[in-house]
């Protein structure tokens, strides 16, 4: 079973699209880094996969659960 499966994860603020499908799965064990420039949605895609931020479109499970905020 994975540890954190992220799949087809959309975000926006307001009208502005800013995550066009964030898809990863990472296993018991694994670590994983986000890296890009400033403004290219590291900060949304945490958030996104938190709950914190609502996803348009999407699912985020941890340990096989679903995460809630997700669609």
């Amino acid at each position: 079973m994975s540890l954190l499966q992220v799949q087809n994860v959309q975000s926006a603020y307001q009208e502005s699209q800013v995550l066009f499908g964030i898809d990863f799965t990472l296993e018991a064990g694994e670590s994983m880094g986000l890296l890009g420039r400033n403004g290219m949605g590291k900060t949304t895609t945490v958030r996104s996969i938190l709950g914190l931020t609502p996803a348009m479109a999407g699912t985020v499970r941890f340990c096989g659960e679903r995460v809630e905020g997700h669609s």
